[in-house]
């Protein structure tokens, strides 16, 4: 079982979180009376959620079809959450009107506000699956220990070290692109576009905030990929480390941090420009920088424009003046259009429609909260939830009985495990897999049929080591499992591709230990 990085998880939330309200900030110059605190609250809910699928999606080694199903839910619920948070954050003065629009055309709800959030909720669900991605990475495995694996395993260790290497080079580089993009933000937000020539703008305190945020969280959270990277080292070298060191590891990275940000806001400014205020300069001449840019596109992309114009005039000019000028033929007004014929909305359709969507998204709400039972907990003990249920209560004093019947009912409910139904899969069509696909399943199916055949791998045996027991088992059979294993290693942990001129060796070994695996088991 894959344990959750719960310190990764939320100090990549807080990055994401704080990239998109710096992000918002230029935005909310433009658009004044935009609240973008329900975004941001919207896209760390979005970050956090997407961190546990896929902790979810990597713990459970889910099928591309049981992922599906596991996934439509939580898109269904960012996509209520993104709507709800569009809505507040542009105003509730007329959701009344903009509500009637929505039931007559349901189509209308994707306005451009609303889909500029999906998008931005998407994005943010991506950057968190891949953070995520790459801590897990980093992570130890148990098979790394160095009693645990054999010589016929160093070509795997390699590999891993090299993956987790390249893990950290991409933590690295998202850290710094998302600070250059969190700096061109705040420049955007600091330049006076009406008066180029004047003092830049002040800088909100929210997007202040947001960038001492993000800074130390990205901070943190490299510091912690790093102390992954190093465990993993000292597991598989087998050096003994002391259970303090992640803590005191930990403490040293808040130290060091808290101190950079108390020394810079302690430095003096007396001499000169202070530290926010050269900041604020610099991120004001960023931001002249790019509206001058503009400028000058946009002039040379007129002049590109007019220039084939001027010429052609040049060119026509004379013939033009030698001839004389026709008057234009006077103009006939169009017909008058016939009056339009009214149209009665279809009510009966659009509640139809609505009536379904309610029920589909009380019924992905429900999966989200089955899925995270401290959820629903906080959100049945205290909360808006909780003041709505005892709102209720008091409106129904008569009936307090048959409510708390009805709530401790619904709570069993929400409560309960969601059931997996058993996953009846299509039949496989091995021709549509890609090379290292057909060999991943030529190992796997492999595996099934030895359990079957009372020939298990264990959850601690690498590749190779169950390579050695089966092949002591089957010895007869040694050279195939060699082959299969072999092939399998280079599908699963090689950087690079793999041909099909690879899976059509390894089909052969699979296709004969099949037959005699099937025997083993008594199989038709």
């Amino acid at each position: 079982m894959v344990k959750l990085n719960r310190q990764g998880l939320v100090l990549s939330a807080l990055m994401l979180m704080a990239l998109a309200t710096a992000v918002a900030g230029p935005v909310h110059r433009f658009i004044a009376g935009w609240q973008p605190l329900y975004l941001v609250g919207a896209c760390l809910l979005v970050a956090l959620e997407a961190g546990v699928v896929h902790h979810a999606l990597r713990s459970q080694q889910m099928w591309a079809d049981e992922f599906l199903r596991y996934i439509v839910p939580e898109i269904f619920v960012m996509l209520i959450l993104m709507r709800v948070a569009t809505t507040l954050g542009l105003g509730a003065s007329t959701l009344a009107n903009e509500a009637r629009g929505w039931l007559y055309d349901p189509v209308s709800i994707f306005d451009v506000p609303f889909i500029i959030s999906i998008v931005a909720g998407a994005l943010v669900g991506l950057l968190a699956h891949l953070m995520m991605r790459d801590l897990m990475v980093l992570e130890p495995r148990e098979h790394e220990l160095p009693g645990k694996h054999s010589d016929d395993s160093e070509h795997v260790l390699a590999l891993a070290k090299q993956d987790r290497l390249a893990a950290l080079r991409r933590i690295s580089t998202r850290f710094v692109f998302g600070g250059v993009a969190l700096l061109i933000a705040l420049g955007i937000e600091a330049v006076n576009i009406e008066r180029v020539s004047e003092p830049g703008l002040p800088i909100s305190s929210l997007s202040s905030a947001a960038a001492v945020l993000y800074f130390v969280s990205g901070f943190l959270l490299y510091s912690q990929a790093r102390l992954a990277l190093l465990r993993a080292r000292w597991r598989a070298e087998g050096a003994r480390v002391a259970d303090s060191i992640p803590l005191s590891w930990t403490r040293a990275s808040w130290l060091i941090v808290a101190g950079v940000v108390g020394l810079a806001a302690l430095l003096p400014r007396a001499y000169g420009l202070g530290l926010l205020a050269t900041l604020q300069r610099s991120l004001g001449w960023i931001g002249y920088a790019i509206v001058m840019i503009g400028y000058i596109l946009t002039s040379v992309l007129s002049l590109l424009a007019i220039l084939p114009i001027l010429l052609l005039s040049l060119l026509t000019g004379n013939s033009a003046n030698n001839e004389q000028l026709v008057p234009p033929p006077p103009l006939i007004p169009p017909p008058t259009p016939p009056p339009a014929a009214p149209s009665e909305p279809r009510l009966w359709a659009a509640l139809l429609f609505w009536t379904c969507m309610l029920l589909l998204a009380a019924y992905a709400v429900g999966i989200v909260l089955q899925r995270n039972p401290g959820l629903l907990r906080a959100l049945t003990s205290r909360g808006p939830l909780a003041w709505l249920v005892a709102q209720l209560a008091w409106l129904w004093r008569d009936t307090r009985a048959w409510a708390g019947l009805a709530a401790e009912r619904v709570g069993q409910l929400l409560a309960r495990p969601v059931a997996i139904a058993p996953v009846r899969r299509p039949p496989l069509r091995l021709g549509r897999l890609a090379p290292r696909e057909l060999i991943r399943y030529f190992y796997r199916s492999t595996l099934r049929r030895a359990a079957s055949g009372g020939l298990p791998r264990r959850a601690s045996q690498t590749p190779y080591e169950y390579r050695a027991a089966l092949a002591e088992r089957l010895p007869e059979a040694e050279a195939d499992i060699a082959a299969l294993t072999e092939s399998f290693v280079v599908a699963e942990y090689a950087p690079r591709a793999v041909d099909p001129g690879d899976a059509q060796r390894a089909r052969p070994a699979w296709e004969r230990l099949r037959r005699m695996l099937r025997g083993l088991a008594g199989q038709p």
